[in-house]
């Protein structure tokens, strides 16, 4: 059945503007700085969580609380887990220890137990892998820091939208949760810029920080059928709210003008609905693009082949992994009774 919506196509677009966003900050090449710019991956990351905020309670209220709790697990754990124990397993062949001082490290159990948890900030490194000049910094997987948000906001989806079913003016309740947001994230930002104490800077952008952007979400969810009778005259208001705190480089009404203009796509442009029935592989190319990157950087493959061809291959592998991953595990986990 064809969808109403192209949010499976938002999600690989956001996906891949990571992709390329990546390339241009990991691969330490100067011809690519200009285009750090243009692949903005933070509005690819805000873009999940409002989608993310829009689905989730979707799926919440179609499921028991059993049911919502195993869907999550299912469409989450499988491929994360195996593309953390993969990389564990995977990447001695890159690192400068031997083999058995690497699987012995007390980092490389670390990184296992931490990564699991989706706990990455704790270890986000292997013992001696992707310690090259070419590579910026040793994490294997840079894009993971998002998944624990995410699993933190899963967790909080029955209590919340038990709360605003239960409230006479739901609004008003994701309107404090918005407005409680938009404070923490800015007071702790602003207070480690001026404190130079990176501790703050890093619990700015985490859970509560972000619920801006699902509670965006989940309101567009809950008032669906406003959203699509008043979107084209939300459309232009929104994005030069956009445009003007970009400008001046504050995030106070960019969460809910980001959302307009997401919502609005979704339920804009009819051509893109059908856009994953051959696959959804969004999940699958955000969770391995870091590690392939970092391998064939480490391997001397851009430094022999030059960025553009070695780029180019880089995509391809990615879109390989993408649809291997979704067809032979996560398609089959969500099949599974």
């Amino acid at each position: 059945m064809k969808r109403d919506n192209c949010f499976d196509f938002l999600r690989f677009a956001f996906a891949f503007n990571v992709v390329l966003g990546h390339l241009t900050v990991i691969a330490c090449y100067p011809e690519l700085i200009p285009f750090q710019k243009v692949f903005n991956t933070y509005l690819s990351v805000t873009g999940f969580f409002v989608i993310s905020g829009f689905l989730i309670a979707q799926s919440y209220e179609r499921s028991t609380l059993k049911s919502y709790f195993i869907k999550r697990a299912k469409r989450l754990l499988p491929a994360y887990w195996f593309v953390i124990i993969a990389c564990a397993i995977g990447l001695v062949g890159l690192s400068t220890l031997p083999v058995i001082d690497y699987y012995t490290s007390p980092d490389w159990w670390k990184y296992l137990g931490a990564n699991l948890c989706f706990l990455n900030f704790l270890q986000p490194s292997l013992p001696g892998v992707f310690d090259n000049p070419f590579i910026n910094g040793t994490a294997v997987n840079p894009a993971l820091w998002t998944l624990k948000i995410e699993v933190g906001f899963y967790l909080l989806v029955p209590l919340l939208m038990l709360w605003l079913r239960q409230s006479k003016r739901p609004w008003s309740l994701l309107l404090c949760i918005y407005i409680f947001a938009v404070i923490y994230r800015t007071g702790l930002g602003y207070y480690g810029g001026y404190t130079h104490r990176n501790i703050y800077v890093f619990l700015a952008r985490q859970l509560p920080g972000f619920m801006s952007y699902f509670a965006v979400g989940m309101t567009g969810y809950l008032y669906k059928d406003q959203l699509l009778h008043y979107k084209n005259y939300l459309i232009m208001p929104a994005l030069l709210v956009f445009i003007a705190e970009h400008i001046f480089d504050v995030e106070i009404l960019s969460p809910l003008a980001w959302g307009i203009v997401v919502l609005w796509c979704a339920y804009s442009l009819p051509v893109l609905n059908n856009f994953a029935k051959y696959g959804d592989i969004s999940y699958g190319i955000y969770i391995c693009h870091g590690p392939i990157l970092k391998i064939l950087l480490s391997l001397g493959v851009f430094a022999t082949i030059g960025i553009g061809l070695a780029s180019i291959v880089y995509i391809v592998c990615i879109l390989i992994v993408g649809l291997l991953s979704w067809h032979l595990l996560e398609k089959r986990i969500l099949n599974r009774k």
